[in-house]
């Protein structure tokens, strides 16, 4: 939202922004929108992870983020579990 900010912030109450609000209401609208569509795109695969326990409990959006987009450079522990079959005793 801030022109130099590589930071985004949780708005509470639009009142109290101190910036453009109409452009913070476009990112906001913008990233929510985004959001919607990765979740329906990845959704099958997303129920798949939760169903065989591959998900930590509050994970959701480390998974669908880093494993299932691929959007974030960082592989999720659950993933990462999956992936090595040597280490079986890995808590979830």
């Amino acid at each position: 939202i801030f022109p130099d900010s590589h930071e985004w912030y949780k708005v509470g109450n639009w009142d109290n922004l101190v910036t453009n609000k109409q452009e913070a209401r476009a990112y906001s609208k913008d990233i929510s929108s985004y959001c919607g569509r990765l979740l329906e795109e990845t959704e099958d695969e997303l129920t798949e992870l939760i169903k065989k326990g591959s998900v930590k409990v509050g994970g959701v959006s480390k998974v669908l983020c880093q494993d299932l987009s691929k959007h974030c450079s960082q592989t999720s522990v659950s993933h990462e579990t999956e992936v090595d079959d040597d280490e079986d005793d890995r808590e979830l």
